[in-house]
């Protein structure tokens, strides 16, 4: 079931995501460079330590844009030789850059705030300071939840990642209008200790961006409404009773691999079934840009040993809170074989199912040899 799909469908959509996502890109590169370059001045003309680490941080901010840019354009290159599966993975190693930059940015930021808290010095800062950071407080919220929806409704984490980090800016440059505030009124210099906080907060940005992106380059459990549509493709889909097994491969948000395993009813034949199949594998790739392989099990629902099998396994999992589903119950008459595979989570041992499954239709079917196949469940509804 692995030839045949060329829908051009996702080479279209994946063109113009990459397009907004650029555009997208750009509007923070404009923003952040004005902001960082105004509030940068205010900092070294008023001595303001907080000022200035926040100034660093638009300016990080832009740079980040504009690798989110480069990335988005290196993930967009058309599958080759060496890289069959195409360079979509290039965006999570920009995210990754990206958390790399931002921590850099925290931890220089974090060095200057400390020496400023133990070297106070005076600060020159007035009322148009006070209007400026405000209206860079209302530019951030405004830049980060524009920036951040665009990142979810693109699927781009290197956008999610900036919108997030540019509201946490909001959270920053509130904390340099405290610090100005204070200093004005009472001329009490809490910069240094502003300017820490400050850093922390671009250190935690940070944080979420690298550990957001090493999940999805190590490879994430798949959710959602994805994985309800595609198993509602499959069980809908004439001769099929059920799916399960459904494994997704992550080759960056445009594009998954991955396969699935129905049961069939057993008295269609692999000719028959093998059209009907592949038009659910194209549906699949037409909505989802997910290229899925079909294995199957063909079983005998009216077959009252099976209705009893299912029965047996049905209470054993009532029972054991660690199996997830059950299903491909073969019984072949050749070998003298009952064959059935079981889903469980993380929490419990193969061994111990094994024995149990053995042990409970053993004693129901004497006769046969029972053959266990452990499953885990990669993806989830």
């Amino acid at each position: 079931m692995n030839e045949g799909v060329t829908s051009s469908n996702f080479r279209i959509d994946a063109q113009d995501r990459r397009k907004k996502i650029i555009a997208v890109s750009v509007t923070g590169i404009v923003t952040n460079l004005f902001l960082g370059i105004l509030k940068a001045v205010l900092g070294v003309l008023s001595g303001s330590v907080a000022l200035v680490s926040d100034a660093l941080n638009n300016i990080t901010d832009s740079s980040s844009s504009l690798i989110t840019i480069i990335g988005t354009k290196l993930a967009g290159k058309a599958p080759d030789k060496q890289h069959p599966f195409g360079h979509g993975r290039t965006e999570y190693l920009t995210s990754l850059l990206i958390g790399g930059i931002v921590f850099l940015t925290g931890f220089q930021s974090l060095i200057s705030s400390a020496k400023a808290v133990l070297h106070k010095e005076e600060m020159s800062t007035g009322i148009v300071t006070v209007i400026i950071i405000i209206a860079t407080i209302v530019a951030k919220i405004i830049l980060g939840t524009y920036t951040q929806n665009s990142g979810i409704k693109y699927n781009s984490g290197a956008l999610q990642a900036s919108g997030a980090d540019a509201k946490n800016d909001a959270i920053v440059s509130v904390v340099t209008l405290i610090s100005t505030v204070v200093y004005i009124f009472t001329k009490i210099s809490i910069d240094g200790i502003a300017g820490v906080i400050i850093s922390l907060f671009i250190l935690k940005a940070a944080y979420d961006i690298l550990s957001d992106t090493i999940k999805k380059l190590l490879g994430e459990r798949v959710d959602g409404d994805m994985v309800r549509g595609i198993k509602e493709i499959a069980r809908s889909t004439e001769g099929v009773i059920n799916c399960f097994d459904l494994i997704l491969n992550d080759y960056g948000p445009d594009f998954y691999t991955g396969s699935i395993n129905v049961e069939i009813e057993d008295n269609r034949s692999i000719g028959e079934m093998y059209p009907i199949l592949h038009e659910a594998q194209t549906k699949i790739y037409d909505k989802y840009n997910v290229f899925l392989v079909f294995g199957f099990y063909a079983v005998d629902v009216k077959d009252e040993r099976y209705k009893k099998i299912k029965a047996l396994l049905q209470n054993y999992k009532d029972s054991e809170r660690h199996i997830i589903n059950y299903h491909g119950i073969v019984i072949d008459e050749k070998d003298m074989t009952i064959y059935c595979d079981i889903t469980k989570d993380f929490d419990i041992v193969p061994e111990t199912i094994i024995e149990d499954v053995n042990r409970i239709l053993k004693a129901q079917f004497p006769q046969y040899d029972i053959h266990v196949n452990i499953d885990t469940e990669f993806t989830g509804e």
